[in-house]
């Protein structure tokens, strides 16, 4: 949400509609500013806002335009100008040719080079708008639809409203719900889309093991609506996962999980928000292991964003089903959810979360380790691959460490030295040639504080 001051002009109001509309939409108001009811009465520029998309924004952005009525901060009756504006399949730019993204609460102007980026990554989020050629409105859960109406305040008929939040679309003369209709408010997703579910799995031990050696301990899989998946995953993990007693901010103790609760809870919004729902066969897996909870979902990152920018950058691959989740209380406003997963880590001496990109998915490791912590420490930035592979195996060899720096073996033996002289590591042979050598986690180090 964006407030801007109601001397506001329309060419400003023009980059702030494109902003969101390359991103994930949402809405702004005019004649809030530094905290005051300002109200926009009399204003002379009300006129130029309404057109503002159509004079300054090519092609025009999507929106919807309010006044609504307000006191003002000295008290008067006045007006507030609220503007809904839609996430837009389309990238969209002012008549400068500038183009603009909403990133956190940042209006950011693009480069050449990242707008020519967006425009590829706008392709896919046209996707989750798409009405589903088969569905009908019965598909909905009159329940979740109900409770969604409630949540966003909603005083037009139902079928407007989801049509103006993308939820519900016109297919052939005949109002559809969308893709992101049917997994947010859907009675039974998965007739549809069978991918479209959550797995949880629990290992004995701290690998994966597979054939004679197996060591799934427990497999659920979960189905439903996006937000109920949400729900039973936070139930069943609650009682998975080890506890500790530990001092919270109210300045109580409290019985609570080793790894923060807000960190792997966001991270499971975060994947099935931003998963790649295009993918067939393949679904959010979360894996917990006796020193790590792993979340991994079908999609490389979507957009702008890259494991180095994570915490700053936002882009959603499924727009409309991102604003809905937020509608009714999941995700975060702001970029603060990947932000405060890394603040809840550090809060409780953990290492920050590791993230993996692979050819077709994204990995997030929270290790509930502090060893793996000094192990991170130790070592120079971009190093998460070399950790997270030890932390899982708990061994690697000179030969993998190489390949997971991606450095020469000069400079990976004096990493893998300096472990060993901090006592975090030991080398495992007859001596550094041995080709059956590797390095292991010391035994005798503090696996936890």
């Amino acid at each position: 949400m964006e407030r801007t001051g109601s001397r506001s002009s329309a060419r400003h109001l023009a980059d702030l509609l494109i902003g969101f509309a390359n991103a994930e939409g949402g809405l702004i108001t005019v004649g809030l500013h530094d905290g005051r009811v300002e109200g926009v009465s009399g204003s002379g520029l009300v006129n130029g806002w309404r057109q503002a998309a159509m004079d300054f924004t090519e092609p025009p952005v999507r929106h919807r335009f309010e006044m609504l009525p307000c006191t003002n901060h000295a008290g008067d009756i006045d007006e507030i100008v609220v503007i809904e504006v839609e996430a837009s399949e389309y990238v969209h730019h002012n008549v400068k040719g500038e183009t603009y993204l909403r990133i956190g609460d940042e209006n950011r102007k693009l480069g050449s080079f990242e707008a020519r980026e967006l425009e590829y990554d706008k392709g896919q989020s046209v996707y989750d708008g798409s009405p589903v050629a088969d569905a009908v409105l019965d598909d909905l859960d009159d329940r979740l639809v109900d409770r969604y109406l409630r949540r966003v305040r909603a005083h037009s008929p139902a079928r407007e409203v989801l049509q103006s939040r993308g939820l519900v679309a016109f297919h052939d003369g005949v109002p559809r719900p969308t893709v992101a209709g049917l997994l947010v408010l859907g009675r039974s997703p998965q007739s549809r889309f069978p991918h479209a579910h959550l797995r949880l799995l629990e290992y004995h031990g701290a690998s994966r093991e597979t054939g004679s050696r197996a060591n799934v301990a427990r497999d659920v899989r979960i189905e439903g609506a996006l937000g109920q998946q949400i729900d039973r995953a936070q139930r069943t993990l609650r009682r998975w996962l080890p506890s500790a007693i530990r001092l919270e901010e109210e300045g109580r103790f409290e019985r609570a999980s080793v790894i923060p609760e807000y960190a792997w809870l966001e991270a499971i919004v975060n994947a099935l928000v931003h998963r790649s729902y295009t993918i067939g066969g393949d679904h959010v897996r979360v894996e917990v292991f006796a020193d790590r909870l792993e979340v991994e979902s079908p999609g490389r990152l979507p957009g702008l964003v890259r494991i180095e920018n994570i915490r700053s950058t936002r882009f959603a691959r499924n727009p409309r089903i991102a604003r809905a989740l937020a509608d009714i209380g999941y995700g975060r406003e702001l970029g603060e959810g990947v932000n405060r997963m890394f603040e809840e880590m550090e809060r409780v001496g953990l290492p920050d979360p590791l993230y993996m990109q692979g050819p077709a998915s994204v990995r997030v490791a929270f290790l509930a380790d502090s060893l793996a912590g000094k192990v991170m420490d130790a070592l120079p930035l971009g190093s998460e691959r070399f950790v997270d592979y030890l932390s899982r195996t708990g061994r690697i060899t000179t030969t993998q460490s190489v390949d997971l720096f991606g450095q020469s073996r000069p400079t990976v033996l004096g990493h893998l030295h300096r472990l060993a002289e901090l006592g975090l590591i030991e080398h495992i042979g007859t001596s550094l040639k041995d080709p059956r050598g590797y390095w292991r986690l010391r035994r005798g180090a503090k696996r936890s504080e």
